[in-house]
């Protein structure tokens, strides 16, 4: 995995870095009551949003566990979270839980 883009915790072993659980919180929360449209980042809530509509929060979070920490590329995690024929939700969803992740590392302080 590239270096410091992917600081989970369950990966680093470092308690200052977000959990993975954050991130799957985060990704849920801004999915239920995404951000104004405006918003430079509203497209990663969107995103997340329709997976949810689609699949369920557990298909969301399988996807953004096996990106994260098991280290599975975005369209293998929605091959095994979406299905075949749907793989393209784990990649939107992947994406999001990226710049999400990101979000974490660079405001340790946010409130999901």
């Amino acid at each position: 995995m590239p270096g410091e883009v992917y600081r989970v915790q369950e990966n680093t072993g470092n308690p200052v870095h977000p959990s993975i659980e954050e991130v799957v919180s985060l990704a849920l929360d801004r999915a239920a009551d995404p951000r104004p449209s405006d918003h430079q980042d509203s497209h990663f809530d969107k995103y997340v949003r329709g997976a949810v509509e689609y699949a369920g929060e557990a298909a969301v979070k399988e996807a953004i566990r096996l990106s994260l920490t098991k280290g599975v590329t975005h369209r293998m995690a929605g091959r095994e979270a979406f299905g075949d024929d749907d793989y393209v939700y784990g990649i939107h969803v992947g994406v999001a839980a990226i710049a999400y992740l990101r979000e974490l590392n660079s405001d340790p302080q946010i409130d999901p």
